[in-house]
């Protein structure tokens, strides 16, 4: 094959990167540990969920079974090993919004609000389009009295697509934060 030949088939290899996304053996593991959860089988769950962990090497695959264990970990109130799962998902892929929306609920749940706002404010800047981050961000700001940043991130939802019903619940905020 000549230079240029290979230059340009190298080129056209580069030109659709790979698809992202957990490998097959973890997302097996994963809908085997839902389908035990489904069946109130929580040890066996666990025992999924933790291969899926295990099974993980990349950082997609790592991040995905961390969080579907958190999700899970969450609902059978086990918070503090939720939350320490999520630390683990946002290193493995830290341009997950979801992610960091989550871990920034546990940490205010956790009694932590600094660590909340850090997290929130980092999927609010990866996914400036969703409201969630912002709307948990205007509440956490309010509920510790710091009226300007609420009002800050609620002004910013209005620049947002939203349903009427919300955007009448972020104006009914603004109108309460301005109150003296």
């Amino acid at each position: 094959m000549t230079r240029p030949a290979l230059l340009l088939a190298l080129a056209a290899g580069c030109a659709h990167p790979a698809p992202r996304g957990p490998t097959a053996p973890v997302r097996h593991e994963i809908e085997q540990a839902e389908t035990a959860e489904k069946a109130r089988r929580h040890d066996v769950a666990r025992q999924h969920y933790q291969r899926a962990i295990h099974e993980a090497r990349d950082p997609d695959s790592i991040a995905f079974a961390r969080h579907e264990y958190a999700e899970t970990l969450v609902t059978w109130g086990e918070a503090p090993e939720a939350r320490a799962q999520l630390e683990l998902a946002v290193v493995a892929k830290p341009d997950d919004p979801a992610a960091w929306h989550d871990l920034g609920m546990l940490r205010h749940h956790a009694g932590d609000d600094v660590g909340a706002i850090a997290a929130l404010a980092r999927a609010e800047a990866l996914a400036p389009d969703d409201v969630r981050p912002r709307k948990a961000l205007a509440a956490l700001y309010w509920t510790r009295g710091d009226k300007v940043n609420a009002a800050r991130e609620y002004r910013g939802m209005l620049a947002l697509e939203l349903p009427e019903r919300v955007r009448a619940e972020v104006e009914w905020a603004l109108a309460e934060l301005a109150k003296p």
